[in-house]
């Protein structure tokens, strides 16, 4: 072996080459480091996706209460126009025949032609009973929010999710005493955020139109009934209701934009100002006055 005069490089044994690249101390912590970025990496893409798919969920959710809602909205608003026309015996499918572009496609329906409702004899009117609970009362509407929703009899939470929801230990439309209807803030009574003092609201059913007007206003706490007795807890001077109270009384939940459950409740208190029976109802109104009117005077 020759000489050697300058530094000498000794390489370890094992392998071809004395070390393996990469063994160094510097090179072991960067792919160390690497191996834990690489990890949160994936626990990260792995949350991204939950998130994902927990939104997707969301959405689903909300879109199908929003369109439960919609299509239940829509389709009561056509049946109760067409009962109060005279057809009784329309169903959905006649309203996805009538409503939808395509419905044509689903064959013939068994709605009668309005001339042959009209043509049918009038009944005598029927008699207000109790209704039973989540039936359909009729139509609330207020004109100049642009709202318009069904009323069904009830306040639990499969009515309100789909209608305007009557109080039930309260009166009926057109009733001695106050009819109390509830609603959600945040769907069917958003509109009443912009409600007035002398607004008119309008509720339709198979006997007629009943048409209130709004006297007050008032935000009361959860536990406050007193809204519901038949004088509406005051908020109408007496002088204003006279003897026979007939009130409507909307109640939803308030701040309107309050997120999660609202702390407070919002009351419209309104009276009614005018009866537009229906033609049934107008034909039985004018026997009962032919009943109870005099026998004319005979002079011989």
């Amino acid at each position: 072996m020759a000489n050697v005069t300058g530094p000498v490089i000794i390489r370890p044994a094992g392998g071809p080459y004395g070390w393996r690249p990469g063994e160094h101390s510097h090179n072991v912590r960067r792919r160390v480091g690497a191996d834990q970025r690489q990890k949160r990496q994936g626990t990260f893409r792995h949350l991204r996706r939950i998130l994902f798919l927990a939104g997707i969920c969301a959405l689903g959710y909300y879109g199908y209460t929003f369109g439960d809602e919609y299509v239940y909205q829509a389709y009561e608003n056509w049946a109760f126009d067409q009962q109060i026309s005279g057809n009784k015996t329309v169903t959905f499918a006649d309203f996805i025949r009538a409503a939808m572009p395509f419905g044509s496609l689903l064959g013939g329906g068994t709605a009668l032609p309005p001339d042959v409702a009209a043509s049918r004899p009038p009944s005598p009117a029927p008699q207000a009973p109790r209704p039973v609970y989540g039936s359909i009362l009729g139509r609330v509407e207020i004109s100049r929010l642009h709202l318009s929703a069904m009323v069904r009899e009830g306040v639990d939470a499969r009515v309100l999710s789909l209608a305007v929801g009557h109080v039930p230990s309260t009166a009926l439309p057109g009733q001695q005493g106050n009819f109390a209807i509830a609603a959600h803030r945040d769907t069917l009574f958003r509109a009443l955020k912009d409600i007035r003092t002398g607004d008119l609201v309008t509720f339709q059913n198979s006997l007629g139109a009943y048409t209130y007007r709004v006297l007050a206003t008032k935000i009361v706490r959860p536990s406050d009934v007193s809204v519901l007795r038949s004088d509406g807890g005051g908020l109408i001077p007496v002088a204003e209701i006279a003897n026979e109270p007939k009130l409507l009384t909307m109640i939803t939940c308030y701040p309107f934009y309050y997120v999660g459950s609202a702390p407070k409740r919002f009351i419209v208190e309104a009276k009614l100002v005018s009866n537009n029976p229906s033609g049934q109802e107008k034909l039985a109104a004018t026997k009962r006055d032919r009943r109870s009117a005099p026998a004319p005077r005979r002079f011989s």
